[in-house]
């Protein structure tokens, strides 16, 4: 058992061997997957796993969990719990560590980075539109119509060999991406605030990832302007993965959409918030624009209903849904088992987010 931290609640659905792994490491744990926390226990439990919803919506006053010094959620982000009531008070920031459960999505994200490049590069969102509401089967030169393009431009299916692939931001999703985009013989780039490798940090899933940032042929930096505009003129493909902040509001405009290569695509699985939908539905229908967008995140998000981008015929937009995978909520606890395992050791928790920074 952990000294200080006798009490875990637990208020996402587990597996019963997940849960069974998880009352190993503790005193007691308090599972209430429904919500429906007593708030007798409020003052008992000294680390919670939560969804990205966070503590229970009665708690509203860092009095009420005096004992809390963890919050272990189960997703990437945390700006919901961060924005609380219970965590609007400089003491509830000084008692409590959030810890994000960044480095699990590397099982879904990657994947479908690299599905909807496919898929943009072989017009597939195109030829099953037309499949499924004609029920016929559509000629070459009809997909490339439909798609917006000129059939001088696209004489064949698109290939990932050879083209760079550029992470603006470098954590664990991009570098996993791009470790599996190697395999299709991808150049791969990075950007970041200053340019500079880095090791990964934080929880990584055993087999993942880029541990000492090695897979990048080059960084370039986001606060220098002319380094920033260097990395985006190199890709082919550009793959967002930046957290909501100040800094990043905003943060990729429509010139910096212009400085891409002819016939690019760009992947936005970070937060909407990054670019303007205007800027990217302009970047699409500008000659030598954009080829084709995946957005799992938009501006605004949920979009509105009947926004161009939603028919688009090179937009392909999902719901938030990337993240979302079988087992998720027992993968997010395998980062509260590794947080036991740290503390057990004397060690501090990883994935702790910056309250002022937002991650």
């Amino acid at each position: 058992m952990i000294d200080g931290y006798s009490d875990a609640a637990v208020t996402v659905t587990l597996s019963d061997s997940k849960l069974e792994e998880i009352k190993a490491q503790f005193d007691r744990v308090h599972y209430y997957p429904d919500g429906t926390f007593p708030e007798e226990l409020l003052e008992k439990i000294d680390i919670w796993y939560t969804s990205w919803l966070g503590l229970p919506e009665k708690v509203t006053d860092v009095a009420q969990v005096p004992r809390t010094k963890i919050v272990q959620m189960s997703s990437a982000g945390a700006n919901n719990f961060l924005a609380s009531k219970v965590m609007s008070s400089d003491e509830a920031k000084k008692q409590i560590k959030v810890c994000s459960a960044s480095g699990i999505h590397t099982l879904s994200i990657p994947q479908y980075v690299i599905a909807n490049i496919v898929n943009l590069y072989v017009k597939l969102q195109v030829q099953f539109h037309i499949v499924r509401t004609e029920a016929r089967w559509p000629s070459r030169p009809e997909v490339i119509k439909a798609a917006g393009l000129t059939e001088a431009k696209q004489t064949g299916n698109r290939s990932l060999r050879g083209k760079t692939a550029g992470f603006l931001g470098y954590g664990h999703i991009a570098r996993e991406t791009a470790r599996l985009l190697k395999a299709f013989n991808c150049e791969i780039i990075a950007a970041n605030t200053k340019g500079d490798k880095r090791p990964e940090e934080g929880y990584a899933m055993s087999g993942t990832g880029d541990a000492d940032g090695s897979i990048p042929s080059a960084y370039y930096a986001t606060s220098d302007p002319a380094s920033f505009r260097e990395f985006l003129s190199k890709c082919d493909i550009l793959v967002a993965s930046l957290p909501s902040t100040k800094q990043t509001h905003y943060m990729l405009t429509a010139d910096h959409l212009a400085a891409l290569p002819e016939g690019s695509v760009f992947v936005n699985i970070g937060r909407g918030d990054l670019v303007k939908s205007e800027d990217i539905l302009a970047a699409l229908d500008a000659p030598g624009g954009l080829e084709g967008v995946a957005l799992d995140v938009t501006d605004p998000e949920p979009l509105t209903d009947g926004h161009p981008l939603f028919t688009h015929p090179r937009a392909i937009i999902t719901p938030h849904t990337s993240g979302s995978f079988e087992g998720y909520f027992d993968s997010g606890a395998d980062v509260l088992l590794f947080q036991a395992d740290r503390l057990k050791a004397g060690r501090d928790p990883v994935n702790v987010v910056d309250p002022v920074k937002g991650y």
